[in-house]
């Protein structure tokens, strides 16, 4: 029987797909249009953490240098299981999925594209309020946005929701009677620019009034990234795809499949998709990612990263192979898929008896969810999840009277029907009738009565013969009334009624042409009180994290559980539910005020996490201060038990939140009248008491600052035993114009720290190149006198951003010689400025370039290198050269004694020995070995 309904389910599965496909359904006509990056919007919207019960499941893939040593060019893969649900799209890495790789800004969609009235010529023109919501991830930021219209001027504001100073800039199209969006720019507060030239579209067919649809930019992706000098540290390809419907010129959507990531000088990543017909017609990404590929400059395979998909019904990973330089897979990572734990009810429901589907359920289990990783060491981890809850006082009077009085079905965790009565009926025995009592204090109590026939009688002679047999009965309280139920169910040998009976004697009398069966019936019963304080509802969290050696293991070597009761009422969840602000699209989700972590057998103890949520700080009727910093739950206290339940340590957290100067406040939902306003943190502090057996204890406290410049840290503070440690930090909001004018608001010019109030130390880092956004020099104060002093002098750049020469406090310069394009330093010349080494650094350049292109010519690179050591006018200096195989690390490095040291590296580019050459001999430094540990 379980496999036929397995097997039912994919095919009703598979003919969902095939309507899908039939009804030419697109991305369009989904307010999450784009699926593989509108999943990106559930990591915003409900954040990965305890509070959420949401665990981090996250896999770095490949990383990308570039010339901007603060920015890395990754790619991740992580999975969230609440982009597992059957109602969620699958993403082109399979359903529950997220690739972090570019950038891109997504959007969700109220109801109607904002730009759908584009045409004032048009008889169904208005200007229409603009409620869809715009999320952006780049690296290193993340956020949502959204547009408000001017109704009378037809003017456009753009409102960045989220505590961050970046800049984001757009351009729009000629279109006057609406906006329409052509690109954007972001500028981050290192001054990097983001430039959202490429765009995907898709056709909203909904609501569209015209013919055809509404075709629309559906999501903007990343050009291309340059640094504050204008210098390009990125750029991005993407592979196009457009479909029409059934071969019309109507356009269904055109995707915007990211295809390379280029990091000039460095390398590039690639991406290759497969095309997947059968997810075509539907919500899902008929494009899946097959492959991703870390090349370097020249091409030359480094790593990667193969991707292996169960298809049908929906796209579900299931290995991640990892490919050495050679491309041959080096690990594999499996992933195994399960069902979360079913919702617990206390006994049989109604709906377990006959149709009745008015009437309330427990969620569905979540299907296809994953459940375990199988690492390359074939270690395994299990997550075990279950249904969220959230708190419900379900003991006020009202409510508990009403489950009390048992004569309505309206909470099926704490309501059930219980078998009171069995009764084996035959018509040929001389009782047909048969007594039963409903037992009970109530007025009335709810019954349902299943009544079978297991065989039909002859009919009698006297029976009409064109009439079929039938046996049927009917319910006669004690004073031999008939009473009459409700029918929810009825076949010929089969039916449910249901019924209000009074507590009292019963008779239930058997009717109809003869035979004989069975009649069960089932009274409606509640837990005992008091109820637990609980709601099932949608969604799941973490229940319990298992780890094994082996997938055949039974017995788990650890086990992490999660309990989010309340700790004061065991019965009750801490959850309360909210609502993501502004997005409607996006689903409710429990924020629990207390979670408590353990290992399955307390051996080492437990941990309770206290949560601050939204309903912690002040609301009125119409306003909601600090939701959007609130709603991913703050930690509020920690407290740290060992194994005899003896608190060992106490940490207490409060925060302070102040409203971002200048913005107005914003809408928190298009269905309510509470508004908001983007607040910043402007405090927080910790307090951490250490408890020990002998009964003393260690208090420290520790303060962080922050300021409305840049929402950056201004001002730390520790104190421990009693001494206090004090850090404070100055940034460019005035005297510093080449700063402002990159919008770089978070380099620290003036970084100072005290003890016990006494200044310990300060510097100053100075950007007197006015054409320039790098610094030039850093000042050091001298503590005794206050005198200053240039403690570091940086001289010269190149075009790139990297340091060619610096200058000591003594006045001794060094030079620093680039090479392999510009990306790796391969000489340190000590003592001699960029001038003096200039004109004979070309040959080792050149070499470092060809070795770049072809690694077989390295030696030729250590002649060059070894020939400039030994140049008559740099003899006097101390020289330092290095050599590299690119995206993987240093080769040789020779140092000014010139024995030099050997780098070498394994297929999968890990380090596995230093070597130096003595007296013609290669002689092991160091030795490293991998061997895997589950």
């Amino acid at each position: 029987m379980k496999k036929t309904i397995i097997s039912l389910a994919i095919l009703i599965a598979g003919m969902g797909q095939f309507y899908a496909q039939q009804q030419q359904v697109n991305f369009g006509d989904s307010s999450r249009p784009v699926p593989s990056v509108s999943s990106l919007a559930t990591y915003a919207n409900t954040p990965v953490s305890n509070a959420t019960g949401l665990p981090d499941i996250s896999f770095p893939l490949l990383g990308l240098p570039t010339y901007n040593s603060g920015m890395s060019l990754n790619v991740g893969l992580s999975y969230n299981p609440m982009n597992a649900s059957q109602s969620e799209p699958a993403s082109q890495t399979g359903t529950g999925w997220t690739v972090f790789a570019g950038g891109v800004i997504s959007r969700s969609i109220e109801l109607d594209i904002d730009e759908m009235y584009d045409d004032p010529s048009g008889g169904n023109y208005v200007k229409n309020n603009f409620n869809d919501i715009y999320y952006y991830n780049l690296p290193g930021v993340s956020g949502k946005f959204k547009f408000k219209r001017n109704l009378t001027n037809n003017t456009f504001e753009l409102i960045n929701l989220s505590s961050n100073k970046i800049k984001i800039e757009y351009t729009r199209t000629s279109n006057t009677a609406t906006l329409i969006l052509d690109s954007f720019t972001i500028t981050d507060t290192n001054g990097t620019k983001y430039f959202f030239n490429d765009y995907s579209r898709s056709n909203q067919e909904r609501n569209a009034y015209s013919l055809g649809g509404k075709v629309y930019r559906s999501a903007f992706f990343l050009s291309q990234i340059k640094d504050a000098n204008n210098v390009e540290l990125a750029n991005f390809t993407y592979q196009k795809n457009i479909k029409y419907k059934n071969g019309s010129s109507t356009l269904i959507y055109e995707t915007c499949k990211l295809k390379t990531i280029t990091s000039p000088g460095f390398g590039k990543i690639e991406l290759e998709y497969l095309y997947d017909s059968f997810l075509e017609g539907s919500m899902n990404d008929p494009y899946q990612l097959q492959k991703i590929s870390l090349k370097d400059n020249y091409n030359h395979m480094i790593s990667g990263y193969g991707f292996e998909y169960l298809g049908n019904p929906l796209r579900t990973l299931m290995k991640l192979k990892k490919l050495d330089k050679n491309e041959s897979v080096s690990e594999t990572t499996e992933f195994e898929y399960g069902a979360s734990a079913a919702p617990q009810s206390p006994g049989m429901s109604p709906h377990d008896l006959c149709d009745q589907s008015t009437l309330p359920t427990l969620p569905k289990t979540a299907y296809g969810v994953l459940k375990r990783i199988i690492s390359p060491a074939k270690g395994v981890v299990e997550y075990n999840f279950e249904p969220n809850q959230y708190y419900k006082d379900k003991n006020e009077p009202s409510y508990a009277n009403s489950i009390v009085s048992g004569n309505s079905f309206i909470d099926p965790e704490l309501q059930y029907f219980s078998p009171f009565k069995d009764i084996l009926y035959n018509t040929t025995k001389p009782i047909p009738n048969y007594p039963f009592t409903v037992s009970g204090t109530t007025p009335t109590k709810k019954v349902f009565i299943v009544f079978g026939v297991e065989e039909f009688y002859p009919v009698p002679p006297y029976w009409d013969t064109n009439t079929p047999p039938k046996v049927d009965y009917v319910i006669y309280n004690s004073g031999g009334t008939a009473i009459s139920g409700t029918q929810c169910y009825s076949y010929q040998y089969y039916s449910v009624r249901e019924y209000d009976l009074p507590p009292g004697n019963y008779v239930l009398g058997v009717t109809g042409s003869g035979g004989r069966g069975q009649a069960n019936l089932f009274g409606m019963e509640h837990v005992a009180q008091p109820f637990p304080n609980r709601v099932t509802g949608n969604g799941i969290r973490i229940a319990s994290i298992n780890y094994y050696n082996s997938k055949t293991e039974t017995t788990p070597v650890k086990s992490t559980r999660f309990d989010y009761s309340s700790f004061s009422d065991s019965q009750a969840s801490s959850g309360v539910l909210f609502n993501p602000e502004l997005d409607v699209n996006a689903e409710k989700y429990p924020l629990y005020k207390n979670v408590k972590i353990m290992e399955s057998d307390n051996s080492n103890g437990h941990v309770k996490y206290y949560y601050k949520t939204p309903d912690d700080y002040p609301k009125t009727i119409d306003s909601w201060p600090y939701y959007s910093l609130t709603s991913g739950g703050l930690l509020d206290k920690k407290e740290v038990y060992n194994a005899q339940n003896k608190l060992l340590v106490l940490e207490q957290n409060n925060y302070t939140f102040e409203e971002i100067f200048g913005l107005e406040d914003y809408q928190l939902w298009s269905n309510n009248t509470l508004n908001s306003k983007p607040g910043w943190l402007k405090k927080s502090t910790v307090t951490s008491t250490s408890y020990f057996d002998n009964g003393q204890s260690i208090e420290e406290q520790s303060e962080t600052n922050f300021n409305a410049f840049n929402f950056g840290v201004i001002s730390t503070k520790k104190v421990v035993d009693g001494n206090t440690t004090e850090q404070f930090y100055t940034y460019p909001e005035t005297g510093y114009t080449n700063l402002s004018n990159a919008h770089i608001l978070d380099a620290p010019v003036i970084a100072e720290e005290k003890n016990d109030g006494k200044t310990a130390s300060k510097a100053e880092t100075k950007y007197d190149n006015t054409g320039s956004t790098l610094p030039t020099s850093v000042v050091a104060t001298n503590i005794s006198d206050g005198t200053t002093k240039t403690t570091m002098k940086f001289d010269l750049y190149n075009e790139e951003g990297n340091l060619l020469q610096l200058t000591s406090s003594v006045g001794i310069p060094t030079a620093i010689v680039y090479g392999y394009d510009k990306t790796q330093p391969i000489a340190r010349i000590e003592g001699a400025t960029y001038a003096q080494v200039s004109p004979y650094i070309q040959a080792i350049v050149d070499a470092s370039n060809s070795d770049a292109q072809n690694p077989d010519t390295e030696p030729a690179l250590l002649l060059a290198l070894d020939n400039f050591r030994k140049t008559t006018e740099l003899k006097d200096f101390q020289i330092t050269t290095m050599t590299y195989d690119p995206l993987i690390g240093m080769t040789t490095t020779t140092p000014p004694s010139g024995i030099r040291a050997i780098y070498r590296y394994n297929a999968n580019n890990q380090l596995e020995k230093i070597v130096t050459i003595v007296n013609n001999q290669e002689v092991t430094l160091k030795e490293y070995q991998y061997h895997y540990k589950n």
